[in-house]
């Protein structure tokens, strides 16, 4: 296989035919026009989009690696044969001159269908009936998705998740088994989110509304170093996070998480390597140190700073009981890596109380921050898990997904703030999610769990579970075909 990035389309010559026929729910054949071209005894295919190309055999298959709802897909089908071509497609014959080429172009729907996605939506024959090329609206290896039990609740809600696959990983917004939109990389896909904590800054075109990040440094794997990619409400991209020059330098954003500041701005998370005085720990640090900053961007540059390490040192009553308890967290991959003294992993700024909820993992704690990211206001321990994604869903309720991989259990976390004290109850989930994943409250008596480092059950994209008197009993599951984990699968409720 062989992918082709987008083209500029070319200036045409006099158009030969021009059609305009409706070829099924999900296309529209707009044009068909022939161009001068190049020679060769063959076809290839061009496209506004970024395809994936299969020309192993006979029949040329043209895989198209993004879905967006309710747009133009231009393409460019060039015939490199000496001699005059016909092609069919449908009811439309085209003679296609020697040294010429033809476009057209093809319009989705509103959403993809599971039915829809691996049949092609457009065929080329040659007047013999001869299939020559197929055009398919995703690649082979899209991870179907299917409902089990009862999804009831949660099947007309949107889901946001990155599976991957040997071949690459995807970000893909699905409600119930139909696809909303997509996007295929080669690289790591991470984090994808539905940008509603804020409202984000309008850039160049419109403003941001989903974002995830492709990773591109591969150097530790603890974390997710990379570019975000910010997409409008239509699922254009509007944005992109590459470096952020930050007081310590300049540095890649990472994946764990993101969010719009209470003033339009984006929050992300970077992990710098650092070298510090730890003499006043119990075990002082031998090594650099991966210290969290997080940051506000405009501009390129962070307007304002949350440092983990130099928060710890300047408040070290509260700090060092925390580090003195935790012990040396190091890339799985690389035991001679910076000692992972922070580890962020979800972001939220929660407009009612107008405060940042940071999930600080390594020394299993939650962390309420300031407006300006400036002030620590509340420490709340989560009784030595590995939590993922802290949420408020009210001014006194947290909630979380309490990761325990050395007992290999996952617990939902639900913190309420009584008495003036947050006061945490767990729920055993059936199921262990190991070191990633999500959980939220549906609603007061069922509870989503989704992604994982691993799917928690084999093909398991995420499930709904009941809770009653404190036991949480699975519903039901969306399930994928293919994939190997998600790091989450964020249920918009």
């Amino acid at each position: 296989m062989s992918s082709y990035k987008p083209f500029t389309p070319t200036k045409r010559a006099p158009a030969l035919l021009t059609v305009g026929v409706l070829l099924t729910s999900f296309l529209i054949l707009n044009s068909i026009a022939p161009t001068q071209a190049l020679e060769r005894p063959n076809f290839s295919v061009l496209s506004s989009e970024n395809i994936t190309i299969d020309d192993s055999t006979s029949v040329l298959k043209v895989y198209l690696n993004t879905f967006r709802p309710d747009t133009n897909v231009s393409f460019r089908l060039q015939s490199n044969s000496l001699t005059t071509v016909t092609v069919v497609s449908g009811n439309d014959t085209v003679a296609i001159p020697s040294n010429s080429n033809v476009h057209f172009s093809i319009k989705s729907g509103p959403i993809l269908k599971k039915d829809q996605i691996l049949k092609p939506v457009k065929e080329f024959r040659n007047g013999s009936g001869t299939l020559l090329i197929q055009i398919f609206p995703a690649p082979p290896d899209f991870p179907l998705i299917t409902l089990n039990g009862d999804t009831s609740l949660i099947s007309a809600h949107e889901i946001l998740s990155t599976p991957h696959l040997n071949s690459g990983s995807y970000a893909i917004d699905s409600v119930g088994s139909h696809i909303k939109y997509f996007f295929k990389s080669p690289n790591d896909l991470v984090g994808f989110r539905k940008l509603n904590d804020g409202e984000a800054k309008a850039g160049a075109s419109s403003a941001p509304k989903y974002a995830f990040l492709e990773q591109k440094d591969f150097g530790v794997t603890a974390t997710f170093p990379g570019t975000w990619i910010l997409l409008d409400k239509n699922f254009q991209r509007v944005q992109r996070i590459n470096d952020v020059q930050t007081k310590f330098g300049l540095a890649s954003p990472e994946g764990h998480g993101m969010t719009i500041s209470g003033l339009g701005n984006p929050i992300v998370i970077t992990n710098i390597t650092r070298t510090v005085d730890s003499s006043w720990l119990a075990k002082p640090y031998g090594m650099p140190i991966l210290d969290c900053d997080i940051a506000e961007i405009s501009g390129g540059k962070a307007i304002n700073e949350f440092s983990f390490w130099d928060w710890a040192v300047s408040n070290k009553a509260l700090s060092k009981p925390l580090l003195d308890a935790m012990p040396p967290v190091h890339d799985p991959q690389d035991p001679n890596s910076p000692i992972d003294i922070c580890h962020a992993n979800s972001l939220q700024y929660f407009k009612p109380s107008n405060v940042f909820l940071i999930s600080v993992r390594s020394p299993s704690i939650l962390m309420i921050l300031s407006a300006n990211l400036k002030k620590v206001q509340t420490i709340i321990p989560t009784d030595g898990s590995f939590q993922h994604f802290a949420r408020f869903i009210s001014p006194t309720q947290i909630t979380a997904l309490g990761n325990f991989p050395d007992a290999k259990v996952s617990q939902f976390l639900d913190f309420k703030f009584i008495a003036k004290k947050w006061i945490l109850k767990k729920i055993p989930f059936p199921v262990h999610a190991r070191y990633c994943g999500d959980a939220e409250y549906v609603d007061p008596t069922h509870i989503w769990l989704g992604g994982g480092c691993d799917a928690f059950t084999p093909g398991t994209l995420g499930a709904i579970f009941t809770v009653r008197n404190g036991t949480l009993t699975q519903l039901g599951a969306i399930n994928m075909i293919g994939f190997t984990f998600s790091y989450r699968a964020d249920l918009l409720i």
